[in-house]
């Protein structure tokens, strides 16, 4: 009877609250920073890396890269909680490239992405034959190449050399307060803060640190001075090591205050028979070498890439031709690129067994793997992605243009289609999993393949996995594990 006639409201506590603190290293050398975070609500994945880069000399010659701009910037990216590491990104610039942005397309790429990165990548087609954009490479009518007039840089007429290279906007000035601020948002870098919060208050006896290290300049930096014959004895546009120092590096973090209801459901889970467990992914790179092939010959390796005991979800190759560094058609891409050969096969064999019954060797089945990864179709130019005869022989595609092939990971699902995390993926035992990997790299070709693809190939492989953080509360404390 009490409760039929009490009309008094008793709303449950809905309210949240975002409380947003700009947070300064407590070390750091020229490029590597760390940060330490508070134990206080839930770190959300919009929290932003904010830094501004500086140039070395009294110039205007220096932007990040029109690709994927001031996200190259990051070379390793470390979530620890005391010394448990919750994610280790190696090839943070690689991996969140592959993740984050080439599943978007160009428009939204340009319109929005640019506001945190910079990156400023244009396309065009061309009514009719052009040497500055194709260098010696058949093309004309129909070619897609980079409309350098609104690129963020001008890479100059390739034909060329990369002659009369300009930066149209956003330089990199001696004077960085005079400079244009570069956001990352942690949940770009870390995997395991996409779609997600992490509760931080439940680590209330561990540090909580974020580490960020930053690339050489010349893997995302172009320099309009570093043309053949240059003083900066570079070419390719392709900046200097130390021609740019990081400024202002700071994280801006959002911690979300709950309702403490809530907060408390997750509190009482640690101090449950088990404790509270949170899965989430990480990645791992594995790194290795192919040496240089014989032109127009089948080339085949095996390449073990130790996952013992490990949930793994999707494996990423990327490769990179090496001794094409310096060269004026990379760059538009610079070493943020994933070359493409003109005829290349792989599979992957898991306990002894083939994954697929024969090489996947079509660059469909490849496009259409590498969809499935990515979750969406890979968002680029068919012939940055495209590297095949049909498409250089078409014209689609220039290689001295920067634009053949300059994009093609290939890729392994092996998600199984369950929901979540844990047990979605394919849990690897003692057996190493073997890349069996084939190409048949053409030689120089005059008009087409301007470059040979058969030298010496750098490749990472970036696996992403399945991992678990177990926290246990008692009266003397939380006890925190994580584990794959």
């Amino acid at each position: 009877m009490a409760n039929l006639t009490d009309y008094s409201i008793n709303d449950a506590p809905m309210m949240m609250d975002i409380r947003s603190d700009t947070l300064e290293p407590i070390s750091n050398t020229s490029k590597k920073f760390v940060f330490r975070l508070d134990q206080a609500g839930y770190l959300d994945q919009n929290s932003v890396l904010l830094f501004k880069l500086q140039n070395g000399a009294n110039n205007s010659n220096l932007r990040v890269n029109n690709f994927n701009g001031g996200l190259g910037a990051i070379k390793r990216a470390i979530f620890q909680v005391g010394d448990y590491v919750i994610n280790d990104v190696d090839g943070c610039d690689k991996m969140m490239t592959m993740l984050n942005f080439v599943a978007k397309n160009n428009q939204r790429v340009n319109n929005f992405d640019t506001w945190y990165y910079q990156n400023q990548l244009n396309w065009k087609v061309l009514e009719g034959a052009s040497t500055a954009d194709c260098g010696a490479d058949n093309c004309g009518t129909g070619t897609i190449v980079a409309d350098k007039v609104s690129c963020g840089v001008n890479i100059g007429d390739v034909g060329n050399g990369n002659a009369g290279p300009q930066v149209h906007s956003m330089p990199i000035t001696n004077n960085h307060e005079n400079n244009t601020q570069i956001g990352i948002p942690l949940g770009t870098i870390f995997p395991a803060l996409k779609s997600r919060t992490i509760p931080l208050f439940l680590f209330q006896d561990y540090r909580i640190l974020i580490t960020i290290e930053f690339n050489d300049a010349p893997k995302y930096i172009n320099d309009i001075a570093e043309i053949a014959g240059g003083a900066g004895g570079n070419t390719g546009l392709r900046a200097n090591p130390n021609a740019v120092t990081y400024q202002d590096v700071k994280l801006q973090v959002d911690y979300i205050i709950m309702p403490s209801e809530v907060q408390n459901k997750d509190r009482a889970m640690t101090t449950a028979q088990g404790g509270l467990n949170l899965t989430f992914f990480d990645s791992v790179k594995v790194e290795k070498q192919i040496p240089a092939a014989t032109a127009n010959t089948l080339q085949s390796v095996e390449q073990r890439i130790g996952a013992d005991n490990k949930e793994v979800h999707k494996i990423y190759m990327s490769k990179r031709l090496t001794a094409d560094d310096g060269l004026p058609l990379n760059a538009l891409y610079l070493d943020q690129r994933i070359d493409g050969m003109n005829q290349e096969e792989y599979n992957v064999n898991i306990a002894g067994v083939d994954v697929f019954p024969d090489y996947k060797w079509a660059p469909t089945s490849h496009y259409d793997e590498t969809a499935n990864c990515l979750g969406t179709d890979i968002q680029v130019p068919r012939p940055v992605y495209f590297n095949d005869e049909n498409t250089a022989f078409n014209g689609l595609g220039s290689q001295s243009g920067g634009v053949l092939g300059k994009y093609k990971p290939l890729c392994l699902d092996l998600s199984n289609g369950n929901d979540g995390i844990l047990g979605s993926g394919r849990t690897i035992g003692a057996y190493p999993i073997i890349w069996k990997y084939r190409r048949k790299p053409a030689g120089a070709v005059a008009g087409y393949y301007t470059r040979a693809l058969n030298t010496a190939l750098e490749v990472d492989y970036f696996l992403l996995v399945s991992k678990t953080a177990n926290i246990k509360s008692s009266p003397t404390g939380t006890q925190v594990q994580v584990s794959y």
